[in-house]
């Protein structure tokens, strides 16, 4: 499997379970983890290229651990996902606050456009998933 530095975080173990087996048909390798603390952590350890982490987790939202994130890897891929609806992930999107956001992707095209630009090796976007 080819390891590009994926870091992956979501509160819901059986969520990285069905990443970790998406990534897997492309040959893809990633790190998994259920918190944003741990997160943090492996990125001080280990060469990330792309996180890809939940917008709703209990301890710290996603948005809260891209900034972090951001702070120790400037050029990180951020992929945010959420299971939110439309309006609110759109609402999120253009809201003044969040000027991170440089693509929203909706399903099912994101998750292949998101992979796509780990895989060419592009850094430091940030991708909304609904």
């Amino acid at each position: 499997m080819k390891d590009l530095g994926v870091l992956v975080v979501d509160d819901d173990s059986e969520i990285l379970f069905v990443i970790e087996r998406m990534f897997g048909h492309f040959k893809v390798k990633v790190d998994c983890v259920t918190s944003a603390i741990e997160a943090l952590n492996r990125l001080k350890t280990k060469d990330y290229t792309t996180m890809i982490t939940d917008l709703d987790m209990p301890e710290m939202d996603g948005l809260e651990l891209a900034r972090q994130a951001r702070e120790l890897i400037p050029d990180l891929n951020v992929v945010l996902f959420t299971g939110n609806t439309t309006e609110d992930v759109l609402n999120l999107a253009f809201d003044p606050k969040v000027s991170d956001i440089s693509e929203v992707h909706l399903k099912p095209c994101g998750l292949g456009d998101m992979l796509m630009g780990i895989m060419k090796r592009e850094s430091g976007k940030t991708f909304l998933l609904e």
